[in-house]
């Protein structure tokens, strides 16, 4: 229990004289006035209403939506019975961000393709991404300028290729070497969906 609503009196402030009857009535009336102070006149109040909780969408990151609503096809040039890839498109910043974090699978013949703003080395790194994957670098005419291969998932070490890419195809684990895909293969693309 805390008395901090008791004031002392100042000593600046002249002690006055009473009568003892005086004395003796507010000795009493202090006595048996004091434990209603101590219960209720000293507790002012500091209750506050609970502060609102916050909406989630403020407690998470914003996340672009999964799956990506942009798809396109990528083949192999010159291989009429080769394989193609139907793939999700991160073009904007937040798709490229996220990319394929949070997916537990990828599935047969999908993957993603990112559009980087400009040719340059670019590197990824694998932050919530569940997956291994393939990541192939590929430059402005679609030929590939070098692969990173079964990257484990979940690992912050940055990965790339040292020649400049402006678009990499991100694969489940072992596609490119399952289908010949190396450095200087040509690859085409097709868009399935309208680009903005």
């Amino acid at each position: 229990m805390s008395l901090t609503c008791v004031q002392k009196r100042s000593p600046s402030h002249p002690t006055r004289k009473s009568s003892p009857a005086i004395a003796s009535w507010a000795h009493a009336l202090l006595v048996g006035m004091l434990p209603a102070l101590l219960v209720g006149g000293c507790n002012r109040s500091t209750h506050r209403p609970p502060a609102a909780p916050l909406a989630k969408a403020v407690l998470q990151p914003q996340r672009a939506p999964i799956p990506l609503p942009r798809l396109g096809d990528v083949t192999i040039a010159q291989r009429t019975h080769g394989p193609s890839w139907s793939v999700e498109l991160a073009i904007d910043e937040l798709e490229r961000t996220q990319g394929l974090m949070y997916r537990n699978a990828l599935g047969t013949h999908k993957g993603m393709l990112f559009f980087m703003p400009s040719m340059y080395p670019w590197t990824f790194y694998m932050r919530n991404t569940l997956i291994p994957l393939d990541m192939i670098f590929i430059d402005e005419d679609w030929k590939v300028v070098g692969v990173v291969a079964n990257v484990p998932p979940l690992t912050e070490k940055l990965r790339g290729v040292k020649a400049p890419s402006r678009y990499v195809l991100e694969l489940d684990a072992h596609e490119a070497q399952r289908n010949g895909i190396v450095q200087g293969t040509q690859l085409v693309f097709s868009r399935s969906a309208v680009i903005r």
